[in-house]
Protein backbone atom coordinates (compact mmCIF):
# COMPACT_ATOMS: atom_id res chain seq x y z
CA UNK A 1 0.00 0.00 0.00
CA UNK A 2 1.58 3.25 -1.19
CA UNK A 3 1.09 5.36 2.30
CA UNK A 4 1.03 8.80 0.67
CA UNK A 5 -2.24 8.01 -0.93
CA UNK A 6 -5.44 9.75 0.01
CA UNK A 7 -7.81 8.24 1.96
CA UNK A 8 -10.03 8.94 -1.40
CA UNK A 9 -7.21 7.53 -4.02
CA UNK A 10 -7.00 4.34 -1.37
CA UNK A 11 -10.97 4.15 -1.06
CA UNK A 12 -11.33 4.14 -4.97
CA UNK A 13 -8.25 1.85 -5.43
CA UNK A 14 -9.85 -0.57 -3.01
CA UNK A 15 -13.47 -0.31 -4.08
CA UNK A 16 -12.37 -1.16 -7.57
CA UNK A 17 -10.96 -4.46 -6.07
CA UNK A 18 -13.76 -5.17 -4.52
CA UNK A 19 -16.31 -4.64 -6.91
CA UNK A 20 -15.14 -7.00 -9.35
CA UNK A 21 -17.60 -9.18 -10.86
CA UNK A 22 -18.52 -12.03 -8.04
CA UNK A 23 -16.86 -10.48 -5.30
CA UNK A 24 -19.12 -9.63 -3.15
CA UNK A 25 -21.58 -12.86 -4.30
CA UNK A 26 -18.50 -15.22 -2.99
CA UNK A 27 -17.51 -13.29 0.07
CA UNK A 28 -17.33 -15.99 3.05
CA UNK A 29 -16.66 -13.53 6.17
CA UNK A 30 -17.73 -14.73 9.81
CA UNK A 31 -19.78 -11.97 10.98
CA UNK A 32 -20.80 -10.76 7.88
CA UNK A 33 -24.43 -11.01 6.96
CA UNK A 34 -24.98 -11.62 3.01
CA UNK A 35 -28.35 -10.78 0.94
CA UNK A 36 -27.62 -11.80 -2.91
CA UNK A 37 -24.79 -9.37 -3.80
CA UNK A 38 -24.75 -7.10 -0.77
CA UNK A 39 -22.80 -7.80 2.44
CA UNK A 40 -24.23 -5.78 5.56
CA UNK A 41 -21.37 -4.66 7.98
CA UNK A 42 -21.85 -4.32 11.45
CA UNK A 43 -19.79 -0.97 12.05
CA UNK A 44 -19.63 0.48 15.54
CA UNK A 45 -23.25 1.27 16.38
CA UNK A 46 -23.79 1.48 12.66
CA UNK A 47 -25.20 -1.26 9.66
CA UNK A 48 -23.34 -0.86 6.11
CA UNK A 49 -23.91 -2.47 3.32
CA UNK A 50 -21.43 -2.87 0.63
CA UNK A 51 -22.18 -3.79 -3.05
CA UNK A 52 -20.98 -2.88 -6.48
CA UNK A 53 -23.17 0.30 -6.37
CA UNK A 54 -21.02 1.53 -3.19
CA UNK A 55 -20.70 1.78 0.40
CA UNK A 56 -23.55 3.68 2.34
CA UNK A 57 -25.03 3.57 5.90
CA UNK A 58 -28.11 1.86 6.52
CA UNK A 59 -29.62 4.90 7.59
CA UNK A 60 -28.28 7.49 5.37
CA UNK A 61 -25.46 8.71 7.61
CA UNK A 62 -22.57 9.85 5.47
CA UNK A 63 -19.38 8.15 5.43
CA UNK A 64 -15.91 9.56 5.38
CA UNK A 65 -13.30 8.17 2.49
CA UNK A 66 -11.30 7.15 5.29
CA UNK A 67 -14.34 5.01 6.96
CA UNK A 68 -14.68 3.15 3.44
CA UNK A 69 -11.21 2.26 3.07
CA UNK A 70 -11.15 0.76 6.01
CA UNK A 71 -14.38 -1.37 5.29
CA UNK A 72 -13.17 -2.37 1.92
CA UNK A 73 -9.72 -2.98 3.50
CA UNK A 74 -11.20 -5.14 5.82
CA UNK A 75 -13.02 -7.54 3.24
CA UNK A 76 -10.02 -7.59 1.09
CA UNK A 77 -7.73 -8.90 4.53
CA UNK A 78 -9.71 -10.90 6.37
CA UNK A 79 -7.69 -14.33 6.52
CA UNK A 80 -8.50 -17.58 5.71
CA UNK A 81 -7.94 -19.41 7.69
CA UNK A 82 -9.13 -16.77 10.84
CA UNK A 83 -6.55 -15.57 12.61
CA UNK A 84 -6.81 -16.50 16.33
CA UNK A 85 -6.08 -14.19 19.02
CA UNK A 86 -4.55 -15.00 21.91
CA UNK A 87 -6.71 -12.27 24.30
CA UNK A 88 -3.56 -10.14 24.63
CA UNK A 89 -4.52 -6.44 24.42
CA UNK A 90 -1.93 -4.30 22.51
CA UNK A 91 -1.70 -0.59 22.64
CA UNK A 92 -0.75 0.50 18.38
CA UNK A 93 2.60 0.82 19.55
CA UNK A 94 3.09 -2.28 20.01
CA UNK A 95 2.45 -3.45 16.20
CA UNK A 96 5.14 -3.44 14.14
CA UNK A 97 6.11 -0.46 11.96
CA UNK A 98 3.56 1.52 13.69
CA UNK A 99 7.03 3.95 15.38
CA UNK A 100 5.89 6.86 12.88
CA UNK A 101 2.54 7.21 13.67
CA UNK A 102 2.09 6.92 17.03
CA UNK A 103 2.23 10.46 18.07
CA UNK A 104 -0.27 12.06 15.91
CA UNK A 105 -2.65 8.77 16.52
CA UNK A 106 -2.08 9.76 20.49
CA UNK A 107 -2.68 13.51 19.77
CA UNK A 108 -6.06 12.85 18.09
CA UNK A 109 -7.65 10.02 19.98
CA UNK A 110 -5.79 9.66 23.46
CA UNK A 111 -4.82 12.80 24.35
CA UNK A 112 -8.87 14.35 23.32
CA UNK A 113 -10.48 12.28 25.23
CA UNK A 114 -8.56 13.03 28.38
CA UNK A 115 -8.72 16.50 27.69
CA UNK A 116 -12.90 16.89 26.56
CA UNK A 117 -13.69 14.18 29.67
CA UNK A 118 -11.44 14.72 32.52
CA UNK A 119 -13.78 15.25 35.50
CA UNK A 120 -16.52 14.26 33.34
CA UNK A 121 -16.77 10.32 34.09
CA UNK A 122 -20.38 9.46 33.69
CA UNK A 123 -20.64 11.72 30.81
CA UNK A 124 -17.68 9.74 29.01
CA UNK A 125 -19.67 6.50 30.33
CA UNK A 126 -23.15 7.61 28.63
CA UNK A 127 -21.30 8.55 25.20
CA UNK A 128 -19.82 4.87 25.15
CA UNK A 129 -22.89 3.60 26.29
CA UNK A 130 -24.77 5.54 23.37
CA UNK A 131 -22.35 3.83 20.86
CA UNK A 132 -23.00 0.31 22.00
CA UNK A 133 -20.31 0.14 24.15
CA UNK A 134 -19.95 -2.66 26.78
CA UNK A 135 -18.71 -1.59 30.11
CA UNK A 136 -15.68 -4.00 31.33
CA UNK A 137 -14.71 -4.85 35.31
CA UNK A 138 -11.23 -3.54 35.55
CA UNK A 139 -9.75 -2.42 38.78
CA UNK A 140 -6.49 -0.74 37.25
CA UNK A 141 -9.43 1.85 35.33
CA UNK A 142 -11.84 3.98 36.45
CA UNK A 143 -14.49 3.15 33.08
CA UNK A 144 -13.10 0.23 31.08
CA UNK A 145 -15.30 0.03 27.61
CA UNK A 146 -15.58 -2.71 24.28
CA UNK A 147 -16.50 -1.73 21.00
CA UNK A 148 -17.18 -3.70 18.38
CA UNK A 149 -15.84 -2.05 15.69
CA UNK A 150 -16.15 -4.55 13.04
CA UNK A 151 -16.73 -8.39 13.72
CA UNK A 152 -13.25 -10.36 15.09
CA UNK A 153 -11.69 -6.56 15.56
CA UNK A 154 -12.82 -5.24 19.06
CA UNK A 155 -11.76 -2.06 20.62
CA UNK A 156 -11.42 -1.30 24.12
CA UNK A 157 -10.99 2.03 25.91
CA UNK A 158 -9.39 2.27 29.57
CA UNK A 159 -9.96 5.30 31.44
CA UNK A 160 -9.09 6.97 34.32
CA UNK A 161 -10.27 10.09 35.73
CA UNK A 162 -8.63 12.80 36.95
CA UNK A 163 -7.83 12.33 40.63
CA UNK A 164 -6.04 15.21 42.60
CA UNK A 165 -2.79 16.24 40.69
CA UNK A 166 -3.00 12.95 38.47
CA UNK A 167 -4.33 14.02 35.53
CA UNK A 168 -6.87 11.98 32.90
CA UNK A 169 -5.66 9.34 31.14
CA UNK A 170 -7.04 7.25 27.81
CA UNK A 171 -5.70 4.62 26.48
CA UNK A 172 -6.92 2.09 23.05
CA UNK A 173 -6.59 -1.33 23.16
CA UNK A 174 -6.73 -4.32 20.15
CA UNK A 175 -6.23 -7.60 20.50
CA UNK A 176 -3.00 -8.34 19.51
CA UNK A 177 -4.08 -10.41 16.06
CA UNK A 178 -5.72 -7.27 15.12
CA UNK A 179 -3.28 -6.28 12.24
CA UNK A 180 -4.04 -9.07 10.75
CA UNK A 181 -7.12 -8.01 9.80
CA UNK A 182 -6.16 -3.98 8.66
CA UNK A 183 -2.96 -2.40 8.75
CA UNK A 184 -1.79 -0.03 11.15
CA UNK A 185 -3.25 3.32 9.50
CA UNK A 186 -6.39 1.56 9.51
CA UNK A 187 -6.57 0.45 13.03
CA UNK A 188 -5.56 4.19 13.61
CA UNK A 189 -8.55 5.26 11.70
CA UNK A 190 -11.09 3.26 13.85
CA UNK A 191 -10.11 5.04 16.94
CA UNK A 192 -9.73 8.18 15.26
CA UNK A 193 -13.08 7.83 14.30
CA UNK A 194 -14.65 6.51 17.44
CA UNK A 195 -13.06 9.36 19.51
CA UNK A 196 -14.79 11.85 17.07
CA UNK A 197 -18.24 10.00 18.16
CA UNK A 198 -17.46 10.45 21.55
CA UNK A 199 -16.86 13.78 21.68
CA UNK A 200 -20.34 14.65 19.45
CA UNK A 201 -22.47 17.23 20.96
CA UNK A 202 -25.50 15.34 19.52
CA UNK A 203 -25.54 11.94 21.15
Amino acid sequence: MNNSKSFEEKYNDYFSRVSKPGFFEKAQIPGVRRNNDTLILDFFDRKVTCSSDGIRDNEGRSLTDAVKAVLCQYLLMFPDPLCESSSRLVTLREFSNSGPLFSSFTANTGKIIEATFSGSLEKLNNRCLALDGTIMENASYDLSVRFRALSRIPVILNFNNKDGMMPASAVYLFHDNADKYLDIKSLAVLCTYLTGQLIRQDL
